[in-house]
């Protein structure tokens, strides 16, 4: 079971104490601990650093992190370097370093890295190639999914569960009213529960590559929100 948020916020004040803090953290730092990781782990979000990391609107020092023990150092290092200037300490040398070795192996585990297909005009390589087809002689589009940490991944025919939700989407007091679905080919939709502000999709992969799933609300006030959800179907 991985450690909760409160554990890590704690842990985090604990390292602090190489750089000089001697105090013992107090409720309201607990509090500002918790906000900072919660912000902390949005921006390693949009770095494409992915993690299981449980986002609340209200955080719960109790609620289960969901961070692989792996990246526990990490978390808490990288904490502790955000917390330092809140006691007016710059954090020491040895801390910093020790926060930069963990995002470096958790961002090379873990994250994504933004790839650029080639263009269809540069050659694949040289050498006589006119005993090939012409589309053989030169790059061609991969259909690969969008890099990010909302991607989802299967396996051929492997069946899962995922959740996408819109309630930052929903204006205060509105409601979804309704939703259709558009699916591709290399997915299937075998089942989507609304729940409030919530879908819960069971879905199965088929066909290896990029393949998504076109989720359209239309609220109670008349908005229209069409989502896609990406899939990178794999072997």
């Amino acid at each position: 079971m991985s450690l909760t948020k409160g554990e890590h916020v704690i842990r985090a004040y604990a390292a602090l104490r190489i750089s000089g803090l001697t105090v013992n953290a107090s409720n309201e730092d607990v509090i500002t601990g918790l906000a900072e990781l919660e912000d902390m782990m949005n921006e390693f979000r949009s770095r494409n650093i992915c993690s299981s990391y449980v986002f609340e609107d209200d955080v719960d020092p109790n609620t289960d992190s969901e961070i692989a023990s792996e990246f526990n150092n990490a978390t808490q290092k990288c904490l502790a370097l955000r917390l330092a200037p809140y006691f007016g300490k710059e954090a020491s040398v040895s801390l910093q370093k020790q926060a930069n070795q963990g995002l470096s192996n958790w961002s090379a585990r873990s994250g994504k890295t933004n790839m650029i297909n080639p263009s269809n005009r540069q050659p694949r390589g040289s050498g006589n190639t006119f005993r090939f087809p012409n589309w053989v002689r030169f790059y061609r589009f991969e259909n690969d999914a969008p890099i990010s940490c909302d991607t989802f991944t299967l396996k051929v025919d492997e069946i899962d569960f995922f959740q996408v939700d819109f309630s930052e989407y929903l204006l205060d007091g509105a409601t979804i009213a309704s939703f259709t679905t558009d699916v591709t080919n290399g997915v299937e939709l075998i089942s989507i529960v609304q729940d409030i502000d919530k879908f819960d999709l069971e879905c199965k992969g088929k066909i290896v590559g990029h393949s998504f799933i076109t989720l359209t609300i239309t609220t109670s006030t008349g908005r229209v929100n069409p989502q896609r959800i990406n899939f990178n179907i794999t072997e």
